[in-house]
């Protein structure tokens, strides 16, 4: 069947939906998910994607966007501040598994050209699934964890530095070798100073600018423009586009506006980035593979010991800590994802063959696949070598929330850190009260790590990590979840094991209040309908009420649910459902015409079902009592007030009387 390149692209794109939904299930990353789409649907296996098919542009603008993110968090201060590990764990690093990985390739025959992208490629780590899994395990701050980010941040600067080197390695203009890296180097410096001044003088003016207009699509798409535009002219000087993408990245991430062009560009960096793992599957040889398995798993398998024995040396000589050092090894020992682009951008100019190109991708895929499962057994592994006696660090996260936070007594426990859940973190420590607080958003965890806040990552519903955070110990625990589904679990697993301890639980609306009373909270707080009552509390006071008539008022819409606040009018700004995707309650009027059913009858007579009630009735815009006896008449305007769909039924039956 001959498909066109929209047909084929779609088919990636849906096939990847599935296997993106399936790996979330197995809780495998979606960078192998991409993968094994490529690989699945490529010329060698089931051959639906054929081998005209060519996404080479899109694929790489996704490099270009992962590079511009890399750029966006990169600092220089942070740099210099930890310059010991970067410069000196992460150069030696790069440097000696480059040439050692580059002498066996040149003893294996391979050309000196495709011999340093091999080298380059699987000296590097994969940044991405490496930060995430000390992020999951809350291993950041440790210090393995220290270790192992300084040596990441310095192979980022070495991948830019190899993305200059490969394209000097084609031989651009037929200059020699060393003439070519020269030219390469100094367009490379060139650029990047040219890049350093518009950076200083020219981006930060222009977001300003950009910012006032508070036109989301315009910010976004500035932020695109300037990372395609430096990428563009990196191609004009015959460098690589990933190259302008990180040092646009690197300029804008000096500015106030890194974090929320980062969230902008977020989901096309994603779906381009996908793309670009599509491709690299696409490239391999399902064929080479099935033959030659034994060959990819033992090579994957000796670039894990030596990438790891290595390391391991290193952070040794550079930290003196054996288990720390036995555990950054293990952590690094993977190939990653500047493997898959520089293997791509040597294909591009040729420097590799396909068969070669296809053993170096198949064996960085195995040794990614491997990485969680080997960082999540680092400290036993680390222990077995080291030997018991050692001084004992933590395997997991429950052990690393429990080592950090078991001299804390008497604490709060702050489940979800957003903006309520940091907002009671603030008051906590100006009054000296201590806190933890656990939070499933590893950005939220991160930027607070950095911080020094106790925030640690996890799923709130866990017993075991609240048992960690000290729950037994709490003087009390807040509950910070959007989800009101969620907030119901953990307070169940709280009560299951704790039944004493005080919990509060912020929610965004009212759609589970009387349940989580009846579970055991001690308070709920529908942080929607509290904002109405201190912004109606406000209006009561300039309209000149007596401070306790409002605060007698307020506190009779507590104690009856905040019966009178719920429902809403409907809106093109509102959405009908809850996060959990439950139906919210709708306020909806009907008006009675001379013919309808109702007309007539008492409101007794109408069979009202389900949750649907009758809020108001109003007769020339006075209302009057809700009494069952009370005859209803032509013209009457009556206030419904039920989910979308009890809405619907009731006006149905009001007009039609069914």
């Amino acid at each position: 069947m001959d498909f066109g390149f929209f047909n084929q692209l779609l088919i990636i794109f849906s096939v990847s939906v599935f296997a993106i939904a399936l790996c979330h299930r197995l809780h495998i990353p979606d960078t192998l998910a991409y993968l094994m789409v490529g690989l699945a649907l490529g010329p060698t296996a089931t051959g639906i994607i054929d081998s005209s098919f060519d996404i080479t542009l899109l694929a790489e603008f996704g490099v270009v966007f992962l590079l511009f993110s890399l750029g966006l968090e990169f600092s220089l201060a942070n740099v210099l501040a930890m310059r010991r590990i970067v410069f000196g764990l992460g150069g030696l690093q790069v440097m000696i598994c480059t040439l050692l990985i580059g002498f066996c390739g040149l003893l294996l025959g391979f050309s000196p050209a495709g011999t340093l992208v091999m080298a380059a490629g699987l000296s590097l780590s994969s940044t991405a699934i490496v930060s995430k899994e000390l992020t999951r395990r809350n291993e950041l701050r440790s210090r393995h964890g220290q270790l192992t980010i300084g040596t990441l941040i310095f192979q980022d600067i070495a991948a830019v530095l190899f993305l200059i080197l490969i394209p000097a390695l084609a031989g651009i203009g037929g200059a020699s070798l060393s003439e070519t890296l020269l030219i390469s180097l100094g367009k490379g410096i060139g650029f990047i100073a040219f890049m350093v001044l518009v950076g200083r003088w020219i981006l930060p003016r222009m977001f300003h600018e950009i910012a006032r207009t508070k036109s989301e699509e315009l910010f976004v798409l500035s932020a695109i423009v300037v990372c395609l535009m430096a990428a563009w002219l990196t191609h004009l000087l015959d460098l690589s586009m990933a190259l302008g993408g990180f040092v646009a990245g690197m300029m804008l991430g000096e500015s106030h506006y890194r974090h929320q062009i980062e969230t902008d560009i977020r989901p096309f960096r994603d779906i381009l980035l996908g793309l670009f793992f599509v491709s690299v599957g696409l490239m391999l040889n399902l064929d080479l593979f099935i033959s030659n398995w034994y060959m990819i798993l033992l090579a994957a398998a000796g670039l894990i010991l030596f990438k790891a024995s290595m390391i391991t040396m290193l952070a040794w000589f550079v930290h003196h800590g054996q288990k720390a050092a036995i555990r950054t090894g293990i952590s690094l020992a993977q190939s990653g994802e500047f493997c898959f682009a520089l293997v791509a951008l040597a294909n591009q100019h040729e420097l590799l063959r396909p068969s070669t190109s296809s053993f170096i991708l198949s064996v960085t895929i195995v040794s990614m696949a491997a990485t969680p499962l080997l960082i999540r057994y680092s400290g036993a592994i680390a222990d077995l070598l080291a030997g018991r006696k050692q001084e004992k660090e933590p395997h997991n996260e429950t052990d690393v929330i429990s080592q950090q936070t078991g001299d804390v007594d008497q604490h709060i426990l702050i489940l979800g850190y957003g903006r309520v859940g940091q907002a009671i973190s603030h008051f906590l420590r100006e009054d000296h009260l201590p806190f933890v607080a656990i939070d499933d958003d590893p950005i939220h965890v991160r930027e607070a790590n950095r911080a020094g806040e106790p925030v640690f990552f996890g799923d709130c519903r866990r017993t075991e990590l609240l048992h960690a955070a000290g729950l037994d110990r709490a003087r009390m625990v807040v509950i910070c979840i959007d989800s009101s589904q969620a907030a119901q679990d953990t307070l169940k697993g709280i009560r299951s094991v704790n039944s004493r301890v005080p919990v509060l639980i912020r929610t965004r609306d009212d759609s589970k209040l009387r349940q989580l009373k009846e579970d055991g909270a001690t308070q709920v707080v529908p942080e929607v309908l509290e904002s109405s009552l201190v912004i109606v509390s406000h209006v009561l006071t300039m309209l000149g009420q007596p401070e306790h008539t409002i605060a007698k008022r307020i506190q009779s819409v507590r104690r009856e649910h905040y019966d009178i606040l719920h429902g809403f009018f409907f809106g093109q700004s509102e959405t009908l459902h809850t996060v959990e995707g439950d139906p919210c309650e709708l306020l909806h009027g009907v008006t009675l015409p001379d013919s309808a059913w109702a007309v007539g009858k008492t409101v007794g007579d109408i069979p009202l079902k389900g949750g649907l009630g009758i809020k108001r009735i109003s007769r020339n815009d006075s209302p009057l009592n809700l009494e069952e006896t009370f005859i209803l008449q032509p013209g009457d305007a009556l206030l419904l007030k039920g989910t979308q769909q009890q809405v619907e039924q009731g006006e149905n039956l009001l007009l039609r009387g069914k």
